[in-house]
């Protein structure tokens, strides 16, 4: 219960970790599709995709573990 409470949290906006993260990714994001490489048009999407679940889940995974 404790991690979907943590989830709960996270997604109301009463954290900034989460946000922060994927502001970060899609800056990285921009900056990388500036460079018009074959390998971002390719695998752009799934590369977003990947970063987002690994800060959801590294940020869960914080909050639950000071409880």
């Amino acid at each position: 219960m404790t991690v979907l409470r943590t989830l709960r949290l996270l997604v109301l906006g009463e954290t900034w970790t989460l946000p922060l993260g994927v502001a970060t990714l899609l800056l990285a994001g921009v900056a990388l599709r500036a460079l018009d490489t074959e390998l971002w048009r390719e695998a752009g999407g799934g590369v977003l995709l990947a970063g987002v679940v690994v800060v959801l889940v590294g940020t869960v995974a914080a909050g639950t573990r000071g409880r």
